[in-house]
């Protein structure tokens, strides 16, 4: 079964929505305040957001479509990944706008960081928070992989900076890469 793609998007703004009430609630009483995450906009802290989402867009890449897309073990990794997302979501992906794309990329950075990092990474830890992630994304047992070692990282910029504007950054920024990167992996794959 397929998604529209107006389907697709207001099931992931809901779901995101969701991640934030439900951040905003348990925070409200457990800490007795909605909002205790530290958020500072100053300029270092918005390049560095962004500057972090370069590592794991290399990552990314290097095993799609990069020297390690080559290897045996990787690359039948990667095509599962890829038909595990492509049949559900594909026509919805590629029907996307830039916009949509990057609407999309900062309600997934700000609901799953809130959540993940925010709220979860204060209880459980960075490896807690980053398995719960990678759990919750786990279309494949790469994939699981994939979004743990993310998640490790989004949480170990939250701990370095102290800002959870940082790993909101990085985390949109990074999904409007990937997402442009499935867009045009699918787009391949239909002969468009």
């Amino acid at each position: 079964m397929t998604l529209t793609k107006n389907r697709f998007l207001w099931s992931l703004y809901i779901t995101e929505l969701i991640l934030v009430l439900l951040s905003l609630g348990v925070s409200r009483v457990s800490r007795g305040v909605f909002f205790p995450y530290p958020i500072d906009f100053s300029l270092i802290s918005l390049l560095f957001g962004f500057v972090a989402a370069i590592p794991v867009a290399i990552a990314v890449l290097m095993t799609m479509a990069g020297p390690l897309s080559r290897h045996g073990w990787l690359k039948r990794a990667m095509s599962r990944i890829l038909e595990k997302l492509r049949t559900p979501f594909g026509p919805s992906i590629l029907a996307l706008s830039a916009t949509d794309i990057v609407l999309l990329s900062l309600a997934a950075g700000i609901g799953e960081e809130l959540f993940f990092r925010g709220l979860l990474q204060s209880f459980v830890g960075v490896w807690g928070a980053a398995i719960i992630f990678g759990l919750l994304h786990a279309l494949t047992p790469a994939y699981f992989v994939m979004a743990t070692a993310i998640g490790v990282w989004f949480g170990l910029l939250y701990e370095y900076s102290g800002n959870l504007l940082v790993p909101i950054l990085s985390h949109a920024t990074y999904d409007i890469f990937a997402l442009y990167l499935l867009r045009l992996q699918f787009s391949q794959q239909n002969g468009y």
